[in-house]
């Protein structure tokens, strides 16, 4: 009956088990298909919907009247310019016959005439006349050419012009580059128009192809590459370039528009591929604009639609790989809540408990889990009350060695003991010693005036006099003025200590200290130097950047020095500190650099209390 009973369970958990597996499986089946035909549905309505030929016609008739528009904007300033009385006058030689002499005044007075009406377009390559006398005038935008024109090209191009008139039989037309550049020609008699049967001679305008071609530059379906104009003659009078549209170009002969029709859209194929030929004509000039939009761009938007049914199946996937690890983690939740409990209790935490979700395996596991974890912490605290304890008991029989006011009392008595017994250098030595060990530990904050400093320095200066004799002499250049600076406490002392052992007992001989203060910059620097037997740039620089607690130079202790570079870098930041100058036979410099501030001594500070 047992083992019945167990197999029964057995199979109900793996049943289960392919439950959840069976169900997030058809789950992500179900999603990615109805995914992927609601959006391949939608694509392709849309991209059948926004690529037709309708569109394409609308966007080439559009820049087709743009294209009308510029010319006609070309046009007026041609009048403009047969407007221009000044302009006349010098044309038709009204106030005087222009000759070799006087040629040059005219051609820069025209030239400045001409660039008030050119210099307003960038598109605007040229303005040229040609008098009926044969006289030439121009301005021209240099910056639009590769070269600059001159009087022989401007008399090639205008006669060129005039000859283009001629052979058409018009007073004004659109020729194309008449010296095979990417320009468009507009070339028009000179009419006087207060007489219009008088003909003063030709003018051209030579605009840039761009200024018509870049008007189809905002569309994705017109480039400047797949656009050409025609005018009315057929002549090509911007476009082209390439094979493949030039191909084209001469194909678009067979499909001439009908005297009732403007438009007209076909399928072509060229070397490069099918094209979507669109032609357009301008209602006023009669140019005819011709677009060739490759089909591969026309069906671009397959891209999209596998694009989009990828994307979207990516996330059906993710989606459905969601609800397959939230299946998973409902039968891994004890577990998971198991081991993150572990993690904490590894990172010191003794007091987190877990709350068992079952009482299955996992659920019985997690409450032993939490009866070892009490007991843990149990002992825990036990030996960690001893240890403190036990530590404080020790911390507070040390304090009680070391007490200040202990200390004092010993001192006070050795002193008054020398002093009855007439011992004034020992008087002196004890009394030295009591105003250093009252700076150390009665002081109030880390900061001190530089008089208190220097006091301190010639307390300690004294003692070691008594042990060294006259083996060295200190001297202090430091003026009234600075005594008044804020330093940090016990900044001098362990410089002046350094300079004992090492620059005066290792020489042996008769030393002496200097002990500097000046000002530079809003710096205050406090020099301690010393003749004794220097150090190398190597051993001096190895004073601030060791990292051990050795001697890094015989008879030097890095220990002191590092704490006051520290500390000063701690007070004032990486800019300020301390630094050596050595020289190997002649003596150690040490600089301490900190900026200027006045000590302004706090509330209480200077009342001492003196125990006895």
């Amino acid at each position: 009956m047992a083992a019945t009973r167990w197999n029964l369970t057995d199979r109900i958990k793996d049943f289960r088990f392919r439950t959840k597996i069976f169900l997030s499986n058809m789950i992500l089946i179900l999603f990615i298909s109805t995914a992927i035909g609601g959006v391949a549905i939608y694509a392709s309505t849309t991209f059948i919907e926004s690529n037709t030929r309708d569109l394409s016609m609308q966007v080439i008739h559009q820049v087709s009247d743009n294209i009308e528009n510029r010319a006609k904007e070309i046009f007026t300033s041609s009048v403009y310019v047969l407007s221009d009385s000044n302009i006349r006058q010098i044309v038709a030689e009204q106030e005087e016959q222009v000759t070799a002499a006087n040629y040059p005044a005219y051609r820069s007075r025209m030239e400045f005439l001409l660039a008030q009406y050119g210099n307003g377009n960038p598109y605007l390559n040229a303005i040229m006349i040609q008098t009926a006398k044969g006289q030439v005038y121009w301005w021209e935008n240099k910056k639009g050419l590769d070269h600059t024109l001159n009087q022989d090209d401007i008399a090639q191009l205008t006669r060129s012009g005039a000859a283009y008139l001629t052979q058409h039989g018009l007073d004004m037309g659109w020729s194309p580059s008449l010296r095979k550049r990417n320009e468009v020609l507009l070339v028009r008699d000179f009419v006087d128009l207060s007489q219009i049967d008088r003909n003063l001679g030709t003018i051209v305008f030579s605009i840039d192809s761009d200024y018509f071609l870049s008007l189809g530059r905002g569309s994705s379906l017109i480039t400047s590459n797949n656009v050409a104009i025609l005018n009315p003659f057929n002549e090509l009078l911007a476009g082209g370039g390439d094979s493949g549209t030039d191909k084209l170009i001469l194909k678009s002969a067979d499909y001439v528009l009908g005297e009732q029709d403007s438009s007209m859209a076909t399928v072509e194929n060229a070397g490069t591929g099918k094209h979507l030929f669109v032609q357009e004509r301008t209602p006023t000039l009669g140019w005819r604009v011709l677009c060739f939009i490759p089909m591969s761009i026309l069906l671009s938007d397959t891209r999209v639609l596998i694009l989009v049914i990828v994307l979207v199946s990516f996330v059906a996937v993710l989606i459905s790989t969601g609800v397959a690890v939230q299946l998973s983690k409902s039968s891994t939740r004890n577990i998971k809540i198991l081991e993150q409990t572990m993690r904490r209790v590894e990172d010191g935490n003794f007091d987190v408990r877990i709350v068992p979700l079952g009482k299955d395996e996992i659920g019985i596991l997690s409450v032993r889990f939490n009866f070892m974890l009490a007991r843990i912490n149990e002992l825990i605290n036990t030996v960690y009350k001893e240890q403190i304890a036990k530590q404080q008991a020790e911390f507070t029989v040390l304090m009680s060695q070391i007490n200040p006011h202990f200390l004092y009392n010993t001192l006070g008595t050795v002193k008054w003991y020398a002093r009855m017994n007439q011992q004034l250098e020992i008087e002196r030595m004890v009394t030295s010693v009591i105003d250093l060990l009252k700076s150390s530990v009665r002081r109030v904050g880390e900061f001190h005036s530089l008089e208190q400093e220097i006091s301190q320095l010639k307390n300690y200066i004294y003692i070691q006099k008594i042990g060294y004799g006259e083996a060295f002499q200190v001297d202090y250049e430091v003026e009234e003025q600075w005594l008044d600076s804020e330093v940090p406490y016990f900044i001098l002392q362990p410089l002046v200590e350094n300079a004992i052992l090492h620059g005066i007992e290792m020489s042996k001989g008769n030393g002496r200290i200097r002990v500097a203060a000046s000002m530079v910059d809003n710096q205050l620097l406090l020099t301690i130097e010393d003749n004794g037997t220097g150090m190398t740039e190597e051993q001096a620089a190895n004073l601030l950047i060791t990292v051990t607690r050795k001697e890094s130079v015989p008879g030097v202790t890095s220990i002191g020095i590092h704490n006051v570079n520290e500390r000063i870098q701690l007070y004032y930041g990486q800019n300020y500190g301390l630094s050596y100058e050595s020289v190997l036979g002649v003596g150690t410099k040490a600089i301490v650099r900190i900026p200027h501030r006045k000590y302004r001594q706090r509330r209480n500070e200077h009342v001492e209390r003196y125990d006895r």
